[in-house]
């Protein structure tokens, strides 16, 4: 009977040794799972976090670019001369080479590869940007310079030539990018087809386009903004 007892408290040992290893086997495949699940959560997050940073960055750029070409028309009415003025910054890259109308680098940038570089550093902010609403500095603040931008132009064929412009038309495209060490760059890319609208203006001498008389007075029966007279000043 005395070696039955030992054989049976044997197996029951074994048996719950064997209950306590598949517990720990189940606990840590559960802790795995959620390690993996959070892990999955936070590159969604980090994500949708670049993919703002990269399409906010496009943006800043288009607007910039519209702004630029704007002041490289001064009062021409075509695009065609600023077209022709870029012809030394078609882009080469690798999937636009060779596009026709060519792509042509509006805002070429100093950074490597022609970006524009939308950095951020404390050295550069002023010190109420680096402390708090009480006055308090904060101990450390982020750094920003993985965002950059690219700005291209082209024509928007409206005739036979990509350097003649018949319709005041071309196309402005800027791309945005998130730069991640970790991986891959999270890219957003705008365009806009943007159309010269000012046309030229001939005023007639005097005001007479402002509905003033022959005289160029509003005193006469054409008067649109009569002058108040409540207070008349005259010279001493």
């Amino acid at each position: 009977m005395p070696s039955q007892n030992k054989a049976r408290n044997r197996v029951n040992r074994g048996f719950t040794l064997l209950v306590a290893l598949g517990v720990v086997l189940v606990v840590t495949m559960a802790v795995m799972l959620s390690y993996r699940v959070v892990g999955r959560e936070a590159d969604t997050q980090a994500d949708a976090r670049r993919q703002k940073e990269a399409f906010f960055a496009a943006e800043a750029g288009l607007a910039e670019g519209r702004e630029a070409i704007r002041l490289r028309l001064g009062n021409d009415q075509r695009y065609g001369q600023v077209l022709s003025d870029l012809n030394g910054a078609i882009v080469q890259d690798l999937g636009i080479k060779g596009a026709v109308p060519a792509w042509r680098e509006l805002l070429p940038g100093t950074g490597p590869g022609g970006w524009n570089y939308l950095s951020l550093s404390p050295t550069t902010l002023q010190p109420a940007e680096k402390a708090s609403a009480g006055g308090e500095p904060y101990v450390d603040y982020p750094e920003q310079n993985n965002v950059r931008y690219r700005v291209f132009v082209r024509d928007d064929i409206d005739d036979g030539s990509e350097t003649i412009d018949a319709n005041g038309q071309v196309w402005i495209a800027a791309v945005g990018e998130v730069v991640n060490a970790q991986g891959r760059p999270t890219r957003a890319i705008v365009q806009a087809l943007v159309s010269n609208q000012n046309a030229p203006v001939a005023n007639s001498p005097g005001c007479t386009s402002r509905g003033c008389g022959p005289d160029n007075t509003f005193n006469n029966t054409q008067d649109q903004s009569a002058p108040d007279t409540s207070v008349v000043r005259t010279l001493p």
